[in-house]
């Protein structure tokens, strides 16, 4: 069970309604609706880092997996494992990305998805990266591109501890979306 309720529809500002019109009804989008203040920037930029990202899909939750393992986040693991799938992920590669490098780990990923799981590593544990590493991701993405992978590690980084710290639940069943009337 979280630590604090979840969302309540009826105690949101209008804003915090419009960033979650259409989503899924998962605890981490109603956990951070909470935030009077910032959920629905969040939501918005979440969005943005994943639908409207400029990086491809499967290098996106290469990353978004890594970050999660280094973060121990339980559930954003779980989620980000089913979207994994959905971009023609196997089961063997998921593994492989979580437990980087251990021996026989990368032959289930490409040369520059180890790349970004060293970047990635790098980002989180020291909040930078040698010159060697950035080097070769520089050579792979535009500027705009590496800035937004930064972007990404962080934000999940973020998202990750407010999964943690406020335990939030993996969800149980079908999930629905939410919808409220115009207003």
């Amino acid at each position: 069970m979280a630590r604090i309720p979840y969302f309540d529809p009826e105690q949101a500002p209008e804003r915090t309604l419009r960033a979650l019109d259409g989503r899924r009804k998962i605890n981490i989008f109603r956990l951070v609706a909470q935030s009077d203040n910032a959920g629905a920037e969040v939501l918005a930029l979440g969005q943005q880092l994943s639908r409207g990202s400029s990086l491809d899909p499967a290098e996106r939750e290469v990353v978004i997996l890594r970050v999660a393992q280094l973060s121990q986040a339980a559930y954003q693991a779980h989620e980000h494992h089913a979207v994994a799938l959905r971009h023609g992920f196997t089961e063997e590669k998921i593994a492989a990305v979580a437990a980087y490098p251990a021996r026989d780990s990368g032959r289930h990923l490409t040369e520059f998805e180890r790349t970004l799981i060293e970047f990635t590593d790098s980002v989180v544990e020291t909040t930078t990266v040698p010159q060697e590493l950035f080097t070769r991701v520089a050579a792979a993405y535009d500027h705009s591109r590496l800035v937004e992978l930064v972007l990404m590690i962080g934000f999940y980084m973020m998202v990750g501890r407010v999964m943690n710290t406020f335990e939030v639940d993996l969800e149980t069943g079908p999930v629905e979306q939410f919808s409220f009337p115009a207003g």
